[in-house]
């Protein structure tokens, strides 16, 4: 891969073996009145970006009690237009009311300018991995980076469509990435089975094993659990995180935390929300596996 470039600085910190959960509405109460139930809750930052409101008081309220990260859906990063300034306007706004242990967003296009008009796609669409859309996506990350002072990380996507002009695999993409600009990454494991059972791979197992072993595995800051709902053999299966991680997803965690030790890990659970007992349930399961794999001296 040769050099990388230095990562820009963080404004906060998790320990590797930390585990947290994506906030809702449905559990605000419980998150405010059990503050050590989990190491960090993880917000859909557009979801607070107004400038003033009850959610942004409550997301203050939650921030003195527990580490908050802020994950992104509409930056684009992908997209050939850059990232609109009065989005990374109300981004750093808010980072800099929530001093967030982390700062992401997906690898994807939302942006295009259309007829002079720029709109958002409302999705977040896959990109093909060629070396001019590298440069976007370099382009869009140093200026996101540069503009709030602080390192990001990107997540890998779901894909329901696949282009055929590529100069790179999804992992090297990801590699050129973080050796261009020093940002961090999020593995997905949800999106990796996902994208692996609907391209038809036989041994979607084996096509899971070998991105991991080609991923930077150093750049990886935090990795993220889901479900899916289940379908059948021939429909789409959709990254839709309504059910609690399968069993194949927890092997394919155990065996990732086993090659690259505990990274902060966050359960993403967005519908048919369960119980706050049933989300802290599965923290639960992933703090029990990064703990099964730690050398006896440094557990806690």
């Amino acid at each position: 891969m040769g050099h990388r470039r230095e990562s820009p600085s963080k404004s906060g910190t998790l320990a590797n073996a930390s585990v947290g959960v994506g906030l809702r509405a449905d559990h605000y109460r419980e998150a405010l009145e059990a503050p050590a139930a989990v190491d960090f809750l993880e917000v859909h930052s557009e979801n607070f970006f107004a400038e003033a409101g009850i959610a942004v008081e409550l997301l203050q309220d939650v921030a003195v009690q527990t580490p908050i990260s802020l994950h992104g859906t509409s930056a684009g990063l992908g997209s050939v237009e850059p990232v609109p300034g009065d989005y990374l306007m109300k981004l750093k706004r808010l980072a800099d009311r929530t001093n967030p242990v982390l700062v992401s967003d997906h690898l994807c296009f939302t942006w295009a300018r259309i007829g002079g008009r720029l709109f958002h796609g409302g999705d977040l669409l896959p990109i093909p991995y060629t070396r001019e859309s590298l440069d976007h996506v370099v382009r869009n990350i140093d200026r996101t980076q540069s503009y709030l002072g602080r390192q990001i990380a990107v997540e890998n996507v779901c894909a329901y469509i696949s282009f055929e002009d590529r100069d790179f695999d999804e992992a090297e993409f990801l590699n050129q990435i973080v050796s261009r600009t020093g940002c961090g990454l999020i593995l997905d494991i949800n999106n990796l089975m996902v994208n692996a059972r609907n391209a038809g791979h036989q041994d979607a197992g084996d096509q899971i094993a070998r991105y991991l072993r080609s991923i930077d595995e150093d750049a990886i800051v935090e990795i993220h659990l889901a479900g899916s709902t289940p379908v059948n053999e021939t429909d789409v299966l959709i990254d839709d995180h309504a059910c609690p991680v399968s069993t194949a997803g927890w092997e394919i965690y155990h065996s990732v935390i086993s090659a690259i030790g505990p990274r902060p890990t966050l359960i993403e659970w967005d519908n048919n929300l369960p119980s706050w007992a049933a989300l802290l349930n599965e923290a639960d399961k992933a703090r029990r596996v990064q703990k099964s794999l730690l050398p006896q001296e440094v557990q806690p």
